[in-house]
């Protein structure tokens, strides 16, 4: 084993400057006073979305909203079957019944009504009348966007339209219902009828990655983002004393 000469051990050993040590002194301080609203800045980006509502959804069914489509079917009456959109107003316009008041009607009472009105002029009439909805799909989704959704399908099935699961490793998604009125949140299982959720306009549904890449990411990211915030105040701090 080689010894260095104690000459040369001492000669590796840096010296500093007395206006270097008076800075790395009173560093902290002057490290604190910077970083402290940066810090600010930084996290406040880290703030959680409203939390999940863990009561019950409320058990109401599907009524017509202004933006609606209100489907109608005939038998044997291909000139009387179309979709037809409900206006502003709430009213919907339909060939042979003219036009209905609709918002706030169920499906089944609007059923009613459009039938009893071909039955004047049809024998024996035989109609189904469906709520078509255009609901956004957000999250970890290929296509994010609005789709036309019926009361019989389930959550699983309209995600489908959005494309699915984006990236394909999510092995136990979160489905969730976000609310525009107020932005709570509601946990949604996958094979849930959508005519079970209480969807209002401005509603949406959300899908979630719960691993913890997914969620933690942006967190971990405005980590990073600080640290290297870190690294160049006290950088450009050495820099101005020199």
């Amino acid at each position: 084993m080689t010894t260095l000469p104690f000459q040369s051990f001492l000669s590796r050993i840096p010296v500093f400057p007395k206006n270097f040590v008076m800075t790395m002194r009173f560093l902290p301080q002057r490290l604190a006073r910077l970083a402290i609203p940066v810090a600010v800045l930084l996290l406040s980006g880290c703030a959680r979305t409203a939390p999940v509502v863990l009561a019950p959804m409320p058990d109401r069914p599907w009524t017509v909203l202004p933006g609606d489509q209100v489907r109608v079917r005939v038998y044997r009456e291909p000139d009387l079957t179309g979709q037809y959109v409900v206006n502003g107003k709430g009213e919907v316009y339909v060939p042979g019944i003219g036009r209905i008041m609709a918002s706030g009607m169920t499906a089944d009472s609007l059923t009613h009504y459009i039938t009893a009105g071909f039955s004047k002029r049809i024998i024996d009439a035989v109609v189904d009348v469906g709520i078509v909805r255009s609901i956004p799909v957000l999250g970890q989704v290929k296509a994010p966007g609005a789709y036309d959704a019926e009361p019989s399908m389930s959550v699983q099935q309209l995600v489908a339209k959005s494309g699915g699961i984006r990236g394909g490793s999510l092995a136990m998604p979160t489905y969730l219902l976000r609310k525009g009125r107020d932005g709570s949140q509601y946990a949604l299982a996958s094979d849930l009828r959508l005519d079970r959720i209480p969807l209002d306009e401005g509603d949406a549904i959300v899908v979630e990655d719960p691993s913890f890449l997914e969620r933690y990411g942006p967190s971990i990211q405005m980590l990073n983002l600080f640290t290297s915030s870190l690294q160049i105040l006290i950088t450009l701090l050495l820099l101005s004393k020199k």
